[in-house]
């Protein structure tokens, strides 16, 4: 801290939506430090969920990048 201020991490809010084959999407809100970070939480929920076809990764309102399957 110099002269009363603190020093804050930026964080970034994505929105992460799982699409299905069938239209229905799941939504998952996170509080990222990067988009590599978010690619990341993505893929992860790709593998979770046998369910979804891609991941899309949204922040303010802008798709930022869709995470598919590997063929």
């Amino acid at each position: 801290m110099q002269d009363g201020a603190d020093i804050i991490a930026i964080e970034e809010v994505y929105t992460l939506l799982g699409v299905r084959r069938d239209g229905v999407a799941s939504v998952v809100d996170l509080v990222a430090d990067s988009s590599a970070h978010a690619h990341h939480r993505a893929a992860t929920l790709l593998r979770e969920h046998a369910s979804c076809e891609a991941v899309e990764i949204w922040r303010d309102g802008v798709l930022v990048e869709t995470v598919g399957r590997e063929a």
